[in-house]
């Protein structure tokens, strides 16, 4: 009786746990789906247009007509991440005031280290201020950069980051796959550096 009671109470905390983890991830989604919503609304015509928190706006390469809207949500910054931007782009973000950047990135392949550094220099920067990132559908690089950002400024995990990706119509057909490779690869990369970081704090106290 007593292993049988062991057994069950065990069952029902893992039972417990896997309930608390479906319904985080289910609440995350929620949450992601509401604030694309809610911002794709907001007078902007960009596609696939969307706000992961209070300074990083997201989407596809703007029209020429759309600056003005992305002026008027408060962007200080463009960050074009296209490696064939667009002949206009530059002119109309500086025209309006707006700063604008070019990291250019492969849509296809996997990002460097100096570029994904830039980004995160860039955006972690308070002179920044608002700022939009884009590439041409706003799926895969801006995808990658948006996941990069969220293991590091928000602690996100992978299944949190993926999910989002997803919410913005990221997919691996057509050349894609080693993109979603690389965002496996750098959360591991991050999982190994935070329990380093942990372990070195542990030694020092």
């Amino acid at each position: 009786m007593t292993y049988l009671g062991d057994t069950a109470m065990r069952l029902t905390r893992n039972t417990f746990r896997s309930l608390v983890a479906t319904l985080t991830l289910i609440f995350a989604l929620a949450g992601l789906s509401a604030a694309k919503t809610s911002n794709s609304t907001a007078n902007v015509h960009i596609k696939n247009f969307g706000q992961m928190d209070d300074r990083f706006y997201r989407g596809a390469q703007p029209k020429e007509e759309d600056f003005q809207d992305l002026k008027t949500l408060g962007i200080k910054t463009v960050i074009d991440l296209r490696d064939d931007p667009v002949s206009y782009e530059r002119r109309d973000v500086e025209t309006l005031g707006m700063r604008y950047v070019n990291i250019p990135m492969s849509d296809t392949s996997y990002p460097k280290d100096g570029q994904i550094a830039a980004f995160l220099k860039l955006v972690n920067d308070p002179a920044t201020g608002k700022f939009y990132v884009h590439c041409a559908g706003g799926r895969h690089r801006t995808g990658v950069m948006g996941a990069v950002y969220r293991f590091n400024n928000d602690h996100w995990n992978y299944d949190q980051v993926y999910a989002e990706m997803k919410q913005y119509d990221f997919y691996t057909r057509w050349g894609h796959g080693d993109l979603k490779k690389y965002v496996q690869d750098y959360w591991q990369r991050v999982q190994t550096q935070n329990a380093t970081t942990s372990v070195t704090a542990t030694q020092n106290r």
